[in-house]
C-alpha cells in the first residue's frame, strides 16, 4: 500500500487497485491509523474550495502513477510519467 500524507488536509491518502481514493486522518504528532480508511466522496467535494479539490486530484494522480509503476493498478490507457 502506497500512502501519501497531506499536511494541508491533515490526512493521508491511498488507493485500491481500481483507483478508489481513501483517506485516514493524521493523529497529533503525525501518526496514522492504518486500519481506519474512508472513501473520498468526490461529489461532496464539489462544494469545497477549488484549491482543496486540486490538492486531492494531484494526490490521486500521484498515487495512480506510483501504483502503475509497481504494477498494482491497471488502466487500458497508459498515463504519462
Amino acid at each position: 500500500m502506497i500512502i501519501i500524507t497531506c499536511e494541508e488536509h491533515g490526512c493521508a491518502y491511498s488507493i485500491d487497485a481500481e483507483g478508489t481514493l481513501f483517506y485516514s486522518p493524521l493523529m497529533v504528532g503525525g501518526g496514522l491509523e492504518t486500519e481506519d480508511w474512508t472513501e473520498v466522496d468526490h461529489m461532496a467535494m464539489l462544494g469545497e474550495d477549488e484549491k482543496d479539490r486540486e490538492i486531492t486530484n494531484r494526490v490521486l494522480e500521484q498515487l495512480i502513477l506510483a501504483n502503475q509503476a509497481l504494477g498494482w493498478y491497471y488502466t487500458e490507457v497508459p498515463m504519462a510519467v
